[in-house]
């Protein structure tokens, strides 16, 4: 039998991920949570045990000391919002007398020194950050994804061994570079979403049958490029293309705010695929770009 596995959170992250370790593991998987109602999601798993948590109250401590201990050294994993980590997982260190073999979290801002309550009793912790959207509970979610590590190398171990098991991988994450790593997954899925929704926006301004759905599928194409080409050579679109008067008319439209967004990432994508354009082209489109310049809202295409 592999460890028991308590996942300490009933949010989206944690009810999906007892589901997909279940599925991988001979464990027995342990959902804490504050809902005084069993998830629905966990109807369909019976197998998966559900407590409502009493932290910091010394009877949850008994409670779940007897239920797990019995079954070994668990792996603890924190499942709960990055404002909440260090206090949950203080509450928890001081209420139970649970001796893990590793203590994980999966928040991509904190590096594991978010669980030093429990490596001050001698348990071994990492931060185990999966790097996926998860907008609902689903079985699956976390098939083949790659998890941001740093910590101690038991922990590490454990949390590799986990990630293996469910198909995926593990990066090492510099613990001074978690900013710069939540950074990147927030403009890697977050602001996707806030690109769509000015496509969408853009959209129905051109048709009055269209939708979110007409968008997808290039949006997806657009993805499955950069995974076959990398990300200079599976770029398309005007900019790549050095067509200076189809930007004008974009900027032309767009009110301001959007207009210096629209600037910003066209710039990102001229220093990424400048160097096939003619110098000429790519220092009119720099200048059309350029979100120092002169107000170029009403300047038509034509005026070239």
């Amino acid at each position: 039998m592999s460890p028991p596995i308590v996942i300490v959170g009933e949010g989206r992250v944690g009810l999906s991920l007892a589901a997909d370790l279940l599925d991988a593991m001979d464990s027995t998987i342990t959902v804490v949570g504050r809902s005084p109602d069993r998830p629905s999601f966990l109807r369909d798993l019976p197998e998966v045990t559900y407590l409502v948590t009493r932290v910091p109250e010394a009877s949850f401590g008994e409670s779940i000391d007897k239920l797990i201990g019995a079954e070994g050294d668990p792996i603890v994993i924190f499942c709960v919002p990055d404002d909440d980590l260090a206090a949950v997982a203080r509450e928890w260190s001081e209420s139970t007398g649970l001796t893990p073999r590793a203590v994980l979290h999966t928040s991509g801002v904190h590096s594991a020194q978010a669980l030093a309550p429990w490596r001050e009793r001698g348990a071994a912790v990492a931060a185990w950050h999966p790097l996926v959207a998860v907008a609902a509970p689903a079985r699956g979610a976390f098939r083949g994804v790659w998890f941001g590590m740093d910590g101690d190398e038991l922990a590490a171990r454990a949390g590799s061994e986990l990630a293996e098991r469910l198909g995926g991988r593990t990066h090492v994450v510099r613990p001074e570079g978690r900013s710069h790593y939540h950074a990147a997954g927030v403009f890697a899925s977050n602001y996707l979403v806030s690109c769509l929704r000015i496509a969408v926006d853009a959209l129905r301004r051109a048709s009055e049958d269209a939708e979110l759905e007409a968008l997808l599928p290039l949006a997806e194409s657009a993805l499955r490029n950069l995974g076959e080409l990398g990300l200079r050579d599976g770029t398309t679109g005007p900019v790549a293309r050095g067509d200076v008067r189809t930007v004008a008319a974009h900027l032309e439209v767009l009110d301001p705010r959007r207009a210096a967004l629209y600037r910003g990432l066209g710039l990102e994508l001229l220093e990424l695929t400048g160097d096939r354009l003619e110098p000429a082209v790519r220092d009119r489109l720099e200048a059309e770009l350029d979100p120092a310049g002169p107000d170029q809202a009403n300047r038509r295409p034509s005026d070239e």
